[in-house]
C-alpha cells in the first residue's frame, strides 16, 4: 500500500512532506480496519482511491467491514502524568492533525473514510 500510495503521489508531483502524511495517515486507518473491523472470520475488502486535481488530494478507503466512524471517537485528552497515560489511541488524533478535511459514510455496508489535503501553489 505504501509504495503503491508514495509512488503515486510523487507521480503526481506532491511532495515527500505530504507523501509522508498521506502514508502514515493510511497506514493508521488501514491498521485499525484490519485489527478491528473484521470480527467474523471470511473473506474483506479495502479499497484505496486516489484523486489528486483542483488543488486538493484525496485519498477514499472503503472496507466492508463493522461501521465505525472514526470522527465519532473524541479528540485525545494529554494525560496528566506519565502514570496515567495509555498506550495506542492516537491514531485517529494523527489523521485529524494531518488532514485539512476527513469525511466519513456508511452506504450500504461499506464504510467510505475520505482524506483531503489541500495543496499549496507549488504542488498543484
Amino acid at each position: 500500500m505504501s509504495l503503491w500510495l508514495t509512488g503515486s503521489l510523487g507521480r503526481c508531483g506532491l511532495s515527500r512532506e505530504l507523501q509522508f502524511k498521506f502514508d502514515l495517515c493510511a497506514n493508521e486507518a488501514v491498521t485499525n480496519i484490519i485489527s478491528y473491523g473484521f470480527p467474523a472470520k471470511g473473506d474483506h475488502q479495502i479499497l484505496l482511491h486516489l484523486l489528486v486535481d483542483h488543488g486538493k488530494a484525496v485519498l477514499e478507503i472503503e472496507d466492508d467491514g463493522i461501521a465505525f466512524n472514526p470522527l465519532q471517537v473524541p479528540e485525545h485528552v494529554q494525560p496528566k502524568s506519565l502514570s496515567e497515560a495509555k498506550i495506542g489511541g492516537l491514531g485517529i488524533d494523527l489523521i485529524r492533525h494531518y488532514m485539512d478535511r476527513v469525511d466519513y459514510v456508511r452506504t450500504q455496508n461499506i464504510n467510505k473514510l475520505s482524506m483531503q489535503v489541500d495543496l499549496p501553489e507549488a504542488d498543484v
